[in-house]
């Protein structure tokens, strides 16, 4: 038989040709456990350069490459007429500025992109780095706000005592309407109201919509056995009924209550109080007798502490606290603080000389001196920072 049309083999062949798949099969395995560890190598090096701020950095250089930096990292790009009642908002870009007599709207190519003369008596702003409300405590008009400007205004039937945006932009709004307690109302971002309710047997005093926009919890307050006790009364929007409630502790006084890594964080006189959208206590952090000089829930995951040792002086304790009481880091400081504000992994203290940027573990990120004109610090999720003075802010870059 022709030997290209069958070919039985030679034995002798047999045992080489086997050894050569083997080699070629271990030769694979090498390159494919070579190939993971790559992977997992360039994990680890991605990960600890996101802890550091690096990629942080490198968009930051992006962005702003246009931007004229002086010596010490800082670009001038807003300038205003200096009014002292102005309060800042930082929107994606955009700065917010807010008086009882003027409503300001900034780009940093620094240009107006807003402006609206307001008539306020107790201006107040709040906002959460992508929208800003800018509200009259006692007045009945809202304006809301994105980096681009007016998204939408709200004039309401009753006196508005607090307002509070949560990061999908759904606004909750404290009113204090004839006949009740309070009332709470909760609106779209498109500014349709979705969700209201009212009390008549206690008081509401603050409220706050939760993260993903489903629930609602707002603080009550009412007398039992002739003492005050409050309480978190959570509610599904779209629906009147409560359908969990937690206590908080005996005559706690909140100061403020909004969302920490998904858990609604009641901020009280004597410490933080973490509640799940199911009702449940996911922990608590207790300030130990001292006395909570600022507070910044606008972190991510944590939340942002001013404790001093006395009721006014500059010797206190800077801390971040995760959504389960838990406390991450402690710094112990001797300067008086001027203003704080977290964002995303930072947290920026501003001091009366100088500005230091940590991480959420209090470790320092970046330090600017001579920052003597400057008020107040809004802390940006990319690591950098808008230093607001009397006429004029700047983007400090580090």
């Amino acid at each position: 038989m022709d030997k290209r049309e069958f070919d039985g083999g030679n034995p002798q062949q047999d045992a080489p040709r086997r050894v050569e798949k083997k080699k070629i099969w271990t030769r694979r395995r090498l390159l494919w456990l070579g190939i993971v560890a790559a992977v997992l190598l360039a994990v680890v090096a991605v990960s600890l350069l996101w802890q550091r701020g690096t990629f942080d950095g490198l968009r930051r250089s992006v962005i702003y490459a246009r931007a004229e930096k002086d010596e010490n990292g800082c670009a001038q790009l807003y300038q205003y007429a200096a009014d002292r009642e102005y309060r800042f908002v930082s929107l994606s870009g955009s700065l917010a500025a807010a008086s009882n007599s003027r409503i300001l709207l900034m780009g940093e190519d620094g240009q107006v992109r807003y402006s609206e003369s307001i008539l306020f008596t107790n201006c107040t702003v709040t906002g959460n780095g992508k929208w800003a409300a800018v509200y009259d405590v006692g007045g009945k008009e809202i304006y809301v706000l994105d980096a681009q400007g007016e998204v939408y205004r709200l004039t309401l039937d009753g006196d508005i005592l607090a307002a509070a945006l949560n990061p999908g932009g759904y606004l909750a709004v404290m009113v204090n309407t004839s006949g009740y307690k309070a009332s709470v109302e909760v609106y779209d971002p498109k500014g349709e109201k979705v969700f209201a309710f009212h009390s008549g047997d206690q008081f509401l005093m603050t409220a706050a919509v939760s993260a993903d926009s489903h629930q609602m919890a707002a603080v009550t307050m009412g007398q039992e056995n002739g003492s005050f006790v409050s309480s978190l009364a959570l509610y599904r929007l779209g629906r009147e009924e409560r359908y969990a409630e937690c206590l908080l502790p005996e005559n706690a006084v909140v100061y403020d209550l909004g969302t920490v890594g998904g858990s609604y964080c009641a901020v009280t006189e004597t410490g933080l109080r973490f509640v799940t959208t199911g009702g449940k206590l996911a922990g608590s952090y207790s300030y130990d007798g001292g006395y909570l000089h600022r507070c910044s829930l606008g972190g991510d995951g944590y939340a942002a502490l001013l404790l001093g040792r006395y009721k006014s002086g500059s010797q206190g304790r800077l801390v971040t606290v995760d959504s389960q009481g838990r406390e991450l880091a402690s710094l112990d400081i001797d300067e008086e603080v001027m203003s704080l504000s977290a964002a995303g992994k930072y947290v920026a203290v501003l001091y009366q000389d100088h500005l230091t940027i940590y991480d959420k573990d209090l470790q320092e990120y970046a330090v600017l001196k001579d920052v003597s004109a400057a008020g107040t610090v809004l802390m940006r999720s990319d690591g950098s920072a808008v230093l607001t003075g009397a006429s004029a802010a700047s983007l400090y870059l580090p």
